[in-house]
């Protein structure tokens, strides 16, 4: 099983009639992630704070209509983030609700069995603000060297504050621990590795550096692929990297790779063939209005 951690956010998107009107959608990266892998046919659990309110009660349900398993999830007394979403030409602009809510108040106490799982994926918006991210931080040293870590950071630099040693602090440790790197642009730009390929030291062996409509590069020993997307008309791209992720990754299980061991020994095909499938889930997500995972049915 694959275990998607990280935070169970609502979205509150503009319907595409151009009306003003809201929708109210699930989302996160975690959350994103986890229900893609869930369509992609792969077992699935998600970790991370739910809220006892009704966006909470929204989220679960949701997730367990997916058929992703969510009995690790501690539920909480704390509200449930949310997020205004505005589109501008079809790539989202957010506005966060982000403090002190059921990702930030996940703690050491909530950490989850890891008995069953065999990948784990981190990232997004519960690395910022403590005690959450330092569970989050927790439970990726949990996960060992036997299991396959994916890091996506997914850095929003408005939400960091003032001061972002503690966060950079923090994401150099996690990228430390972790077998793949995903990196937006906009991540590069923050970060700054010169160039991405340096980050495979250590423990990482796949470094995933994504162009948003061009596609992605994808950086390993055997050097480097890059892989663009098929031309679409973009209807909006929320949570499109967390469906390549969702495709990768599944991609990766299918090979027969989806371990720290079996991914460092993948040749290159193998990883293209992965990357391919991100990259065509991702794709066929961005044409359709809220950006919804693809099933495996509807790809090649």
């Amino acid at each position: 099983m694959i275990l998607t951690c990280g935070e169970a956010v609502i979205d509150m998107i503009p319907t595409p009639d151009g009306t003003g009107q809201m929708r109210t959608l699930t989302g996160g990266a975690a959350v994103n992630t986890a229900i893609a892998l869930a369509r992609l046919g792969r077992p699935v659990g998600f970790w991370g704070g739910l809220s006892s309110d009704a966006h909470g009660e929204m989220l679960q349900d949701a997730l367990r209509r997916e058929g992703v398993d969510i009995s690790r999830a501690p539920v909480l007394n704390a509200p449930t983030p949310v997020a205004s979403v505005r589109l501008v030409n079809g790539h989202p602009q957010f506005e966060f609700q982000d403090a002190d809510n059921a990702t930030s108040n996940t703690n050491a106490a909530c950490l989850p069995s890891l008995d069953d799982i065999a990948a784990l994926v981190l990232g997004g918006l519960s690395l910022i603000h403590r005690p959450g991210a330092g569970a989050f931080e927790a439970v990726m040293q949990l996960a060992g060297p036997d299991r396959l870590t994916l890091l996506d950071p997914n850095i929003r630099p408005a939400l960091v504050g003032g001061d972002p040693s503690g966060y950079r602090a923090r994401l150099a440790r996690m990228i430390a621990m972790a077998d793949i790197l995903k990196l937006s642009d906009e991540d590069i730009a923050w970060l700054h590795p010169d160039p991405p390929n340096t980050l495979l030291t250590g423990r990482a062996c796949v470094v995933v550096h994504s162009h948003g409509a061009g596609g992605v590069t994808v950086f390993t020993r055997h050097g480097s692929q890059s892989i663009p997307p098929p031309r679409v008309t973009v209807t909006d791209t929320v949570g499109a990297g967390d469906t390549f992720n969702a495709g990768f990754l599944a991609g990766l299980a299918q090979a027969g790779c989806l371990g720290p061991r079996a991914l460092a020994l993948a040749g290159p095909d193998t990883i293209h063939a992965a990357a391919s499938l991100g990259v065509q889930a991702a794709t066929l997500s961005v044409t359709r209005a809220g950006a919804p995972p693809p099933y495996r049915k509807d790809l090649p």
